[in-house]
């Protein structure tokens, strides 16, 4: 038996003995940076009163391809789940622009809140580009996040996870 072949072997049983042995660290969900806003229909939006529910928190912006390809994937989520405990919340990414957003919005007839996202929301929640999507499940800790486009099939499987 080659030395390679050994430490591999070792290697394998000690994950899967340390893994049965429960000596594995229990990873918790970062609890989600709380955030109030008024969407762009007047009504605040506001993470604590959303307690219950699983969020979906996406920054995007109306300058980005990537995001208006996956706009109308949220929208038929919104759709499919609507009388759940889901709520998908659009996060602009574009200070001083709301109007731009109230065209783009109004144009692909968007189902959900949508709210300017300021830099300090940005910043908490660690967004760099747009698209990023945030999951944040019922007790307001983030499950899921990813950073580009994210697909129906995808997206619901995350929330049919989270309901």
């Amino acid at each position: 038996m080659t030395t390679r072949l050994l430490h591999a072997l070792i290697a394998a049983a000690a994950a899967f003995w340390l893994g049965a042995a429960g000596a594995r660290a229990e990873t918790t969900a970062p609890p989600a940076p709380r955030f109030e806003a008024q969407a762009l229909d007047g009504q605040v939006v506001d993470l604590a009163r959303l307690a219950g529910k699983v969020v979906v928190l996406n920054f995007w912006g109306t300058w980005c391809e990537a995001c208006r390809k996956e706009i109308p994937d949220f929208i038929a989520v919104q759709q499919r789940f609507a009388g759940t405990s889901l709520i998908i919340v659009g996060a602009a990414m574009e200070q001083g622009r709301e109007d731009a957003v109230k065209a783009f919005a109004k144009r692909y007839a968007v189902n959900y809140p949508l709210i300017i996202a300021d830099r300090a929301m940005s910043r908490d929640y660690g967004v760099i580009v747009a698209p990023t999507t945030v999951v944040i499940d019922k007790s307001g800790a983030i499950q899921f996040r990813r950073v580009g486009a994210v697909g129906q099939e995808e997206l619901s499987r995350w929330i049919m996870a989270l309901l």
